[in-house]
């Protein structure tokens, strides 16, 4: 047990080497929000086939038996009867998209009966079953509201945008998946870099520390630069602390996007690409965002989608006339070849044609519905303009703080170069005796902080990047 403990100790420890590329596709592969946004995708899918399914032909098979017994009084006397019949009934429909419903059925009934007068004791049966045998065939139109093909399709078409909203939103789920763990990828490089710095601020303290101290042995400098000294090396390892904590939190927050456990030990592999010089066609990139943006294409299905329940709506507002066409062949015979040669050579057709109208004397359920559907179309179309706006909003601020971002990372260089000579000119002016240590650490701090800076800038382009990338539904 002791010696598998160990191994799994040993493989657990073994730290994971993740490139940029990697993280986005394991994240993509692991997300859970990803994967539930893939079920409702599925089952927007099966949606559309269940709306589909009301125009599917539907067969249907039925038999039955019957028999009875009555008596009755008829003017010769009491009757006593008796009846057999065996049904077998066998038919096709099918409702359109025009509003019409076609009926074909075919019934065969197999009968005996017998018949006896109470009062004689005559019997009237029949020596061998007789069958009837019919054949049916209706249809029926919807004339008013069944005359619209779009009404009659707007279940599927609703079914549909149904699924091209989930699909939106799969892909805003996965835009969003791609820029949180881009943003998590770069703040754990750059919270690492900010704890290297932090490290390394240490050492310079403990150095700059050592040199302190000898000058101050040897007389060259006062006691209280020692305490100031002392001071700056403290001051650097409690930086380091929440440096070291800061990176750690990055570093769990990037494993839990990609579906590892927290606490796993990481190598980021991929550095950031160098900054270059941008020039940001803003009315480009404003029309790029409004067409692929998931969010606000899923936002303008739903505006249609509210359109066309409106326009449904208002025309369910009709009054329901459906017309009925009947024809029939029928055949009787004492067998069931007879039957259905007589059914085919038509000596017995039968016909028929209706109409019926159904009108709501007020009409409130129609009439509120389409209020509904209006006011839901209305705000559909307002939430549409108002996305419009913000995205719009969203991706000028983000130009500008990408432009601000690169500019800042080539202040920040150019910081860190100047504080770095100013640091080389205080320490020799110290040595020289012209300034005081205090002087000394003042510059080395702003060094670090200069370095800081410097990653903070290279994070900072770096996300302002990926958000612009995401609004514009582009990563």
């Amino acid at each position: 047990m002791i010696p598998v403990l160990i191994f799994l100790s040993t493989a657990s420890a073994e730290p994971l080497t993740l490139s940029y590329e990697q993280a986005l596709e394991t994240a993509l592969a692991r997300n859970p929000s990803l994967y539930g946004a893939k079920l409702d995708v599925d089952a927007a899918d099966g949606a559309l086939i269940a709306a589909k399914g009301i125009y599917d032909p539907m067969a249907n098979l039925n038999t039955n038996t019957n028999q009875f017994t009555s008596e009755s009084t008829r003017e010769f006397g009491e009757v006593l009867s008796e009846f057999k019949s065996l049904n077998w009934t066998a038919g096709v429909s099918q409702f359109l998209p025009t509003g019409t419903q076609i009926d074909l059925e075919w019934q065969t009934t197999k009968t005996r009966f017998k018949y006896e007068l109470r009062e004689t004791g005559f019997i009237v049966e029949s020596e061998e079953p007789l069958f009837e045998s019919r054949m049916v065939a209706s249809i029926t139109q919807n004339i008013l509201e069944g005359h619209r093909l779009a009404s009659n399709l707007e279940g599927i078409r609703q079914a549909v945008r149904s699924q091209s909203i989930a699909s939106a939103m799969q892909r805003a789920i996965r835009q969003q998946t791609l820029a949180d763990t881009a943003s998590a990828y770069w703040n754990t490089r750059t919270t690492r870099k900010m704890a290297d710095i932090a490290s390394l601020a240490v050492e310079t303290a403990k150095e700059e520390q050592r040199i302190v101290l000898a000058q101050v042995e040897q007389g060259r400098l006062a006691p209280v630069e020692k305490s100031r000294v002392d001071a700056s090396v403290v001051q650097a390892e409690l930086d380091l602390l929440n440096a070291i904590d800061t990176a750690a939190g990055a570093e769990d927050a990037l494993l839990v996007l990609i579906g590892e456990l927290p606490g796993q030990k990481l190598i980021l592999s991929t550095d950031p690409a160098t900054p270059v010089p941008v020039e940001l066609d803003l009315k480009s990139i404003e029309t790029i965002a409004l067409e692929n943006n998931p969010e606000l294409q899923s936002s303008r299905i739903r505006e249609e989608a509210a359109e066309m329940a409106r326009t449904d709506a208002k025309h369910r507002r009709l009054p329901q006339l459906d017309m009925t066409v009947r024809y029939g062949l029928v055949g009787y015979e004492p067998s069931t070849d007879g039957a259905a040669q007589e059914l085919f050579e038509g000596e017995l057709p039968e016909w028929s044609v209706g109409g019926n109208l159904s009108v709501p004397l007020l009409n409130r359920a129609d009439r509120g519905q389409y209020m509904t559907a209006q006011a839901n179309a209305a705000k559909a179309r307002s939430d549409r303009e108002n996305l419009e706006r913000q995205t719009l909003s969203q991706v000028r601020d983000q130009v500008r703080k990408l432009e601000a971002a690169h500019k800042q990372l080539t202040l920040t260089e150019a910081n860190l170069q100047l504080a770095q000579q100013t640091l080389g000119a205080e320490r020799a002016l110290r040595e020289a005796g012209r300034v005081i240590q205090k002087d000394v650490l003042e510059s080395i701090a702003a060094v670090d902080d200069a370095r800081i800076a410097l990653e903070q800038a290279r994070g900072a382009y770096q996300l302002a990047l990926i958000e612009l990338e995401r609004l514009k539904g582009t990563l």
